[in-house]
């Protein structure tokens, strides 16, 4: 398989070293373990509906999602020197498509504390346009950012 070829036209030119690389590895699918090969972390994964087996893709991307996108929220508060408090609740959604197929509906609830909702859908909306993990999810259908009350 052709990487190189499947890379989003912003990352196909990129000639600048990485910041960072996650290598993470999968063996058993949904019945089986991820582990991060730079820490060993190690966790096993599960059907959705069955978290007696492990952590299954939906949660995985509710947790990378959330987390992102909260660090996103901070940093752009911090850089318009807001001094508040901010929290992502990321609830991720498995549909089947009526060809039997499979997708996620994520939608993040961000709320920051302390802010009229006018000033804080602005932060969100940059933070949304910021985060990595968003960008990702870009052009997604069904994907959601919406402000909720702290």
């Amino acid at each position: 398989m052709d990487t190189a070829a499947s890379l989003p036209d912003r990352c196909a030119a990129v000639e600048d070293p990485p910041l960072y690389r996650a290598v993470v590895v999968n063996t058993g699918g949904i019945a089986g373990r991820v582990e991060e090969t730079e820490t060993g972390t190690r966790v096993p994964t599960g059907a959705p509906g069955h978290p007696e087996a492990g952590a299954n893709p939906e949660q995985f991307l509710a947790m990378a999602w959330s987390t992102c996108l909260n660090a996103t929220v901070i940093s752009v508060l911090e850089r318009n020197h807001v001094d508040a408090t901010s929290r992502v609740r990321v609830e991720v959604e498995l549909h089947r498509e009526p060809n039997g197929q499979y997708f996620f509906t994520p939608t993040a609830y961000v709320a920051i504390e302390g802010l009229d909702r006018d000033r804080a859908q602005r932060f969100v909306a940059m933070a949304h346009r910021r985060c990595p993990v968003s960008k990702l999810l870009a052009g997604d259908r069904g994907v959601r950012v919406l402000l909720e009350d702290y």
